[in-house]
């Protein structure tokens, strides 16, 4: 790391900033603007009134050395809160440009997940370096959530978390959480523990203040509370979250003992990596990253392998096309529907998919189910296809009167609209079962390979009927 950064503040605070809108719109060109005269501080004044969130927003695409600069000058808890919202490869080089003991005392300022995540991306070397520097209550505490694999309730979860003996009169327990709150990141939900710490019960905050003071915990207590394992899924924590209408989730040990609990800025994270990983192997892009930050190159790099596989497909259906080129020439209207069909089978194929995917993302549908899937999409496709079918053969009658041409259209949409709603719904669920990623066959892989397959059917079928 590099030698520690000294800023001299020597102007007085004058930058005013009322709109909204115009606080939003400070991107790197102008606070590198000002900061170039040597209006610093001003602009840290401004920052300090602005979320965390947005300071992270406003200084994201900055340097990592400018970064570390007003970080640092934000001081704690300002600076800590804003620099863990940046993404976590971006917080890694900023952390570079700070002395380890700055370093040290800006992870201590982090929320306990957060902290555990950067650890983890840290280079082994340099974390092994800064890990002494923290004080040993929060080492232990990193040492401890780093042991979970990522994608895991344990991952996520946050000790900064209100647990009350259910021994405790209301009165006590106020007085405990009065001592507590400043280090506890939630207050909503108060979970009540017995002498082993086990997870007993939860009781709202608000429902405190109006119990009878000399009630015990144990007794006004909710005990059918809801709670997920170390080890689960974080998607199955976010659905329960969901579906239950919580703000946080108390994780627990193998023993019922409460270890942590899941915050609602967690389980949103959660819903936003799921969506934007669908997205990106929706696109056939293997991986997520900052765009603006990004070499040219390198990107072309993330996207060209899919290409080039989307490609090889693509010849394939040239080589259809090459071996069926003797029916296409005799009857030169059948390469008119070409794109219609290959269309036709491709959306009923994407929309299939996207629905079963969509489906065991939320839960709503499971492996158990892949029977009734089945025949359901075999009967939609088969709908879906007639309708298309009937549409497709006129159009075929209308361009040549030609009743063996329109037949040919008709029958190939049919077979093609429902193998390919078939073979779209059924793809993710052995994908699924396989342990891989449904959402890998979305998009431009399965249009590819149903591209192949619709030719290959409509052609035969024009062989068959057209007696070519």
């Amino acid at each position: 790391m590099s030698r520690r950064h000294e800023i001299i503040i020597e102007h007085p605070s004058n930058f005013e900033e009322t709109d909204v809108a115009r606080g939003r719109s400070l991107i790197a060109s102008e606070i590198k603007e000002i900061l170039a005269e040597g209006r610093k501080q001003e602009l840290l004044d401004f920052l300090k009134e602005q979320s965390p969130h947005d300071i992270a927003a406003y200084i994201e695409d900055l340097d990592p050395d400018t970064i570390a600069d007003i970080v640092l000058n934000l001081g704690p808890p300002i600076g800590p809160d804003a620099f863990q919202k940046l993404p976590t490869d971006l917080q890694v080089e900023v952390l570079e440009e700070m002395s380890r003991n700055d370093g040290a005392r800006l992870l201590e300022g982090m929320d306990p997940d957060e902290r555990a995540d950067l650890v983890k991306a840290l280079p082994e070397e340099e974390a092994e370096k800064i890990l002494p520097l923290i004080e040993q209550a929060k080492r232990n505490e990193i040492a401890r959530l780093v042991t979970y694999e990522e994608g895991t309730a344990g991952s996520v979860m946050t000790t900064e978390y209100a647990a009350l003996p259910e021994s405790l009169t209301i009165t006590e327990a106020l007085s405990e959480l009065r001592k507590i709150a400043p280090d506890r990141d939630t207050l909503y939900n108060i979970y009540v523990v017995d002498d082993q710490r086990r997870l007993v019960g939860v009781i709202p905050l608000k429902d405190i203040f109006v119990q009878p003071s000399l009630a015990r915990l144990k007794q006004v207590m909710r005990k059918d509370v809801i709670s997920v394992k170390a080890t689960d899924d974080v998607e199955e924590v976010a659905r329960k979250a969901r579906d239950y209408d919580l703000v946080s989730i108390p994780v627990v040990d193998e023993e019922g003992r409460l270890i942590g609990i899941v915050t609602i800025d967690d389980i949103v994270d959660v819903f936003e990596e799921e969506a934007t990983e669908d997205m990106y192997h929706y696109g056939a892009i293997d991986e997520h990253v900052r765009y603006l930050p990004s070499n040219p190159i390198w990107l072309a790099r993330q996207r060209v392998v899919w290409l080039i596989l989307l490609a090889a497909v693509g010849f394939i259906s040239g080589a259809v096309i090459d071996r069926y080129e003797s029916i296409i020439t005799s009857v030169f209207a059948l390469a008119i529907f070409i794109p219609v069909i290959n269309a036709s089978g491709g959306n009923a194929g994407t929309q299939a998919s996207t629905v079963i995917i969509r489906g065991l993302a939320t839960g709503e549908i499971s492996l158990a189910d892949s029977l009734k899937i089945f025949w359901k999409e075999i009967v939609v496709g088969l709908s879906v296809g007639v309708v298309v079918a009937l549409v497709g053969a006129l159009r075929g009658y209308l361009l040549g009167h030609n009743i063996r041409l329109a037949l040919t259209v008709g029958l190939a949409m049919i077979a093609v609209v429902t193998f390919a709603t078939v073979l779209g719904a059924v793809l993710p669920l052995v994908f699924k079962r396989l342990k891989l990623d449904p959402a890998v066959v979305s998009g431009p892989f399965i249009a590819s390979v149903l591209d192949v397959v619709a030719l290959l059917i409509y052609l035969e079928i024009a062989r068959l009927i057209l007696k070519l």
